[in-house]
């Protein structure tokens, strides 16, 4: 597919259905998209570097995951097209990333600059109101999650995940899946033959 379909592509995920942005207002502010492809293992981000480009994920799986002081990693969420990637923080605060996201398969998306894109995005008032809509949704899920923690049993959390994430479950190394929903593999490993 051409630059120009995947574009279009993009600006009906920003706007959703409710919202009149096209193509003619990306074109008009001078919004310009890079497209670019990873590699499975290759990152779109690093943690403890800067991370000012927001990514649409025409194609692939992605994983936000960090390591920490000693060395150990975790499996902060997944995302997987179509949809939105990045990390707000460093975009927003022009500082270095906190996590690192990683292609779990071959990923093909659109780059943009954030700071072009923000400053654009705030002469129009539809814009805003579609980058806001994506940005409650994100705070949901993040209060979900959150919640599940304190909430959920272990069980209860995979299954969750599984319900929310039907085409990541065989797609995903079980590992990153026991990380993401705060267990070990092993425990992961003794609820899935208890479902069986």
């Amino acid at each position: 597919m051409s630059l120009q379909i995947h574009m279009e592509n993009f600006i009906q995920y920003f706007s959703g259905n409710d919202l009149n942005i096209d193509k003619a207002n990306f074109d008009k502010f001078g919004l310009k998209a890079k497209l670019t492809h990873y590699q499975k293992g290759q990152k779109l981000i690093t943690q403890g570097e800067p991370a000012p480009k927001l990514f649409f994920l025409i194609k692939g799986i992605v994983r936000y995951m960090s390591v920490s002081a000693e060395g150990k990693e975790f499996t902060q969420s997944f995302a997987h097209a179509p949809g939105i990637s990045g990390s707000t923080r460093a975009m927003t605060r022009d500082v270095n990333a906190l996590f690192s996201i990683e292609a779990l398969d071959d990923v093909i998306c659109l780059e943009f600059n954030w700071k072009v894109f923000y400053e654009q995005m705030q002469l129009q008032p539809g814009f805003m109101a579609a980058y806001n809509r994506l940005l409650e949704n994100m705070f949901i899920k993040k209060e979900e999650r959150e919640y599940a923690f304190v909430q959920h049993s272990a069980e209860q959390r995979y299954l969750t995940f599984l319900d929310k994430n039907p085409e990541l479950g065989n797609k995903i190394p079980l590992k990153m899946i026991a990380s993401h929903i705060g267990i070990t593999p092993i425990a992961l490993s003794r609820i899935r033959n208890k479902l069986k």
